[in-house]
């Protein structure tokens, strides 16, 4: 819908949805005519959650419709009017005792963007083609993320990515108390735009994806608001998921302007947006699991199944009485088996077997992770000689005092990595002799060498990855690539992202191979012509 403001129209939609779960505890208030808007995420369990949503976003609503005071006044009185009214109701009621709700309300007048915010739901502001989030994340992944301790991909899969030490409801609060509301106030530019959303959307799409996806509805609000949770639900959906999209009068133009310029600098950096798109989104489970289907034809040999027995699910557990560990699962497992990995740490490693799929239960939330040196042991998974294996959805995690030179050693195998995550070894993942396969779809970062090393015959397919900040620990006096490619392996490397490695993006020994590492993105401060170099090995 498109109302007429204090100085320009607003055009502005709002939805909500559950996701994949049976209720919603999301509420939303969209007042384009008034400048209000409002994103509710409720908690408490059960059906406490949607009444402290309501609650909020009846409260709230009272009291901005009234203008008297001050705006800065107007929006902390309604929180905390909200926050006391739900406290005292779930006094009142013994059932719904600890609900609670984070939330983000904003109201646009002349020329002014006010913002009064509580807990981990959002606003993204977009202008000029760039995107920047101006609330911030009360919680303790959030701090991190915010201090950039944490990478939006590393906090996006934290397991505590939940956790919150603000929120409405749980105690009584004055509208002037510290460390309650965190308020805000900018200028809003007629060529500017917003998006409130609760942590169902920016758990499960990128800021550079939402950035994208506005881009391409500029002037269809109501459509960018649907794509966007779309979205969100293909990636996994794992809560319920609101969002509203504000732009302002001048916004679809300036996009308009944008994707119209001529060739240049600016495109390249447009395109590449695209690009990163692409790749980021298939770190989603759902699109990494499309797109994996899509080559598991084209790169696996067939199944290999034992002709006198089906092929079985074996599931680890801590509390299994059966496999209550991944080696004891792994013995037992025979060509064509599938062994389940379930959430939680382990302090083991993996030597795949021929015919044998490894998967986490829960893609991100199934770890290894090494904490000190193991005899004998020089990566968290490998495989050798092996003629057909997998790995998908594990995370791999190396302390420093563990020393470990390899996260996955592949050699003389072939073996198809998805939606791994591997960060603290020597060198990520090293695909080596005469190796083949796939890695699609992972996350390689912080490791202390090269991100992702492949060497001898090995053309393995890399595809929709992200190499991230690896070879930063300098040796030799020479900081390692995300990519290094060496001997005659000649790996097919397309739509994957490298950014802020320590040396180059990409480092090869046959210069033939250079024109085939085109189709990437290199994102960071990429200088020019060192985001494929050719090393220089006499």
């Amino acid at each position: 819908m498109q109302v007429t403001g204090n100085e320009a129209a607003l055009k502005a939609w709002g939805d909500t949805h559950p996701g994949r779960r049976e209720n919603n505890e999301d509420r939303i208030l969209c007042e384009p005519d008034r400048g209000i808007f409002v994103v509710v995420d409720g908690m408490g369990g059960e059906a406490a959650g949607e009444v402290a949503a309501q609650q909020a976003v009846d409260a709230i609503a009272a009291r901005l419709h009234q203008e008297t005071g001050s705006i800065e006044r107007r929006i902390k009185e309604a929180i905390a009017g909200a926050n006391n009214e739900i406290y005292r109701l779930a006094e009142r009621n013994p059932s719904q005792r600890g609900m609670a709700c984070v939330l983000t309300a904003a109201i646009i007048k002349n020329g002014m963007l006010h913002i009064g915010h509580v807990g981990d739901s959002r606003l993204y502001r977009i202008y000029q083609g760039k995107i920047r989030k101006l609330t911030s994340d009360h919680s303790p992944v959030g701090q991190r993320e915010d201090a950039g301790e944490l990478s939006e991909l590393e906090a996006m899969r934290h397991p505590r990515r939940n956790e919150v030490f603000r929120d409405v409801g749980s105690q009584l609060q004055k509208p002037d108390n510290d460390d309650f509301i965190e308020y805000i106030q900018t200028p809003f530019e007629n060529d500017a735009a917003l998006i409130l959303c609760s942590d169902g959307l920016s758990d499960m799409i990128p800021s550079g994806e939402v950035l994208q996806t506005v881009i391409e509805n500029a002037g269809r609000p109501r459509d960018c608001t649907r794509r966007l949770i779309e979205k969100a639900n293909a990636a996994g959906g794992k809560d319920n998921i609101s969002a509203i999209v504000v732009e302002g009068d001048d916004f679809a133009a300036s996009c308009a302007k944008q994707k119209d310029a001529p060739a240049g600098d600016s495109r390249v950096s447009f395109l590449q947006r695209r690009w990163a798109v692409l790749c980021y989104g298939l770190i989603g489970g759902f699109l990494a699991g499309f797109f994996w289907a899509g080559f598991r034809t084209v790169r696996e040999e067939p199944q290999i199944l034992q002709p006198d027995r089906p092929a079985a699910l074996l599931v680890v557990e801590p509390s299994s009485p059966e496999y209550s560990t991944i080696a004891k699962a792994m013995e037992a497992a025979r060509p064509g088996d599938r062994v389940e990995i379930g959430d939680g740490e382990y302090q083991e490693v993996i030597r795949l077997k021929e015919g044998v799929d490894v998967a986490a239960r829960s893609p991100g939330k199934a770890v290894l992770h090494l904490t000190q040196i193991v005899p004998g042991v020089d990566a968290a998974v490998s495989a050798d000689g092996i003629k057909r294996a997998s790995v998908s959805g594990l995370v791999i995690m190396a302390e420093p005092q563990a020393g470990l030179p390899y996260g996955i050693r592949i050699l003389n195998s072939s073996v198809n990595l998805s939606n791994v995550e591997v960060s603290g070894a020597g060198t990520g993942i090293f695909v080596g002799g005469n190796s083949s396969g796939t890695i699609a779809a992972s996350y390689v970062f912080r490791n202390t060498g090269p991100g992702i090393l492949v060497e001898g015959e090995a053309n393995p397919l890399l595809v929709g990855n992200v190499v991230y900040a690896n070879g930063l620990v300098k040796h030799k006096n020479r900081a390692a690539p995300g990519l290094y490619v060496k001997d005659r392996s000649e790996p097919d490397v397309k739509r994957n992202v490298f950014s802020e490695n320590g040396a180059e993006a990409i480092r090869i020994q046959r210069p033939e191979l250079k024109d085939k590492m085109k189709d990437n993105l290199f994102a960071g401060p990429v200088k020019p012509g060192r985001a494929v170099v050719v090393e220089q090995t006499h």
